[in-house]
């Protein structure tokens, strides 16, 4: 196994881009969480982590989600 085999490079990259669009802050409690998740799973979350990631974290990956599909969505019916 190597170093990095617990990182969660999809989050990663989710979390990135969430916050590259405005919907999540850098410094933040929910950022802080998804840097933890990131790099050492949803198993080391204390309960009051666990409660910002699905609560908070989520709620801004899915609002970006829906932001993205909405572009795609336009983008299909102006061609």
């Amino acid at each position: 196994m190597g170093h990095n085999d617990h990182i969660d490079f999809e989050l990663a990259d989710m979390v990135e881009a969430a916050v590259d669009a405005g919907y999540l802050e850098e410094g933040t409690p929910a950022y802080g969480v998804a840097q933890q998740a990131i790099d050492f799973g949803l198993d080391s979350l204390t309960p009051k982590q666990r409660w910002v990631f699905d609560h908070v974290l989520w709620a801004a990956l899915r609002k970006h989600a829906e932001w993205l599909e909405r572009r795609e969505i336009r983008r299909l019916l102006s061609e």
